[in-house]
């Protein structure tokens, strides 16, 4: 069984995991249901209803669209940052049961930016923010309101000719309607696919989602953009061959930039069909975890329930983009697993019973996105662990 190390991700100074963030402010955070996916807490107004506020944006992404940007002057490719941050929010919240209820969002635009290239990106956000508004209301969110926010000129904050996005959130739910991470053994657990192309995109996606691009622009963007558009694009740490416009035969018909930008699926409208199927069927209560795999990558799952679980998990193969990244970064296996999601972009845990099972499979048909049987819980002492196989070795997580 492979050995812990650390992996390269760690090495350019990223925690994957935020064990440093769940250390210094566990303490301090109210959450009522440690258990769940998401912190909670019970409404003080409202019996039997709970909140959440969630804050999260699209990361080192938008050091990737700015390059995108000046080498093709595609003025689009801003708009999916949107769907990156709102993801990285809804996905979130929807792993904990946050489907059916008000959802208030807010959006932080922090910029250096000259005056054109700044309405730019402001227009482009606004433009996909209604598009993604309509998309959500047409699978059944009927509350999804947006207040606007901050936009803010950071001259000494922010490198010149780059900008920060991020969403947050605040969301109500009623308590029946929570998934807290009663995890049992004896438990499966399943997939769906983070690659390919579910019915509402409109192009095939990479699977990359919105974590790991540190390490993934690193290892494949040409070197020569550590100075060409300096100091643009900050920190001169590209060690890769390609130019944005390649296209590797792995890749098929993506750019490797457009494999990098490829925007986070929108896993809500994936958790809401499936949480709409199992209330109408009167059997909500089969399900009892949902992840969406982000910082942690695969393995994320560790994360939910109370301890005491192993989490066995046989990964199917790695989708192209990934493969690639290995490949040029000489990343481990067991680096890759927990960096990346590596083709799985979350993972639902419940009871082995046919009429989940069937759920599933209906949402996976519904929805055009691939769904896998991946493994099984079990019973252990202390805290969680998580052991992959990945075709080739057994890890270990803990």
């Amino acid at each position: 069984m492979s050995q812990a190390t650390k992996s390269k991700y760690e090495e350019m100074g990223v925690d994957p995991h935020k064990s440093n963030v769940r250390k210094i402010f566990g303490a301090v955070v109210n959450n009522d249901y440690p258990g769940a996916f998401v912190n909670i807490v019970e409404d003080p107004s409202i019996i039997k209803q709970v909140l959440t506020q969630h804050q999260d944006g699209d990361g080192s992404k938008s050091v990737q669209r700015m390059l995108h940007y000046l080498e093709t002057k595609d003025e689009t490719i801003f708009r999916y940052m949107v769907d990156d941050a709102l993801s990285m929010n809804t996905g979130d919240i929807a792993a904990a049961g946050f489907v059916f209820g008000t959802w208030v969002l807010t959006d932080i635009l922090n910029v250096n930016l000259g005056k054109e290239l700044k309405e730019i990106v402001m227009q482009s956000v606004a433009i996909r923010f209604q598009e993604l508004k309509e998309l959500y209301k047409k699978n059944g969110f009927n509350s999804f309101l947006f207040l606007g926010g901050e936009t803010a000129d950071l001259k000494n904050q922010i490198t010149p000719g780059t900008f920060v996005f991020d969403i947050g959130i605040t969301a109500w739910a009623k308590k029946d309607d929570l998934i807290t991470g009663n995890i049992k053994p004896d438990d499966k657990i399943y997939g769906f696919a983070s690659d390919g192309k579910a019915k509402w995109e409109q192009e095939p996606n990479s699977g990359i989602g919105s974590n790991g691009l540190t390490l993934a622009r690193s290892c494949l963007m040409h070197q020569e953009y550590n100075f060409k558009y300096n100091p643009v694009i900050p920190n001169s740490f590209y060690e890769g061959k390609f130019k944005v416009w390649d296209t590797p035969q792995i890749l098929g018909r993506l750019t490797v930039s457009e494999a990098l930008l490829s925007p986070t699926r929108q896993w809500a409208i994936v958790i809401h069909k499936i949480l709409s199927h199992l209330k109408k069927m009167n059997c909500s209560h089969l399900l009892h975890g949902i992840t969406m795999n982000t910082g942690g990558g695969a393995t994320k799952i560790k994360n939910i329930g109370r301890g005491g679980i192993v989490y066995y998990k046989q990964m199917p193969k790695m989708p192209p983009l990934f493969e690639l990244i290995q490949e040029e970064s000489g990343e481990t296996l067991r680096g890759m697993y927990e960096t990346f999601n590596c083709g799985v972009g979350i993972d639902l845990i419940g009871k082995d019973d046919p009429r989940l099972h069937e759920v599933l499979r209906e949402v996976s048909r519904e929805c055009g996105i691939k769904l896998y049987e991946l493994g099984h819980c079990e019973a252990c002492e202390g805290k969680n662990k998580v052991i992959l196989y990945t075709g080739e070795e057994y890890i270990e997580y803990s």
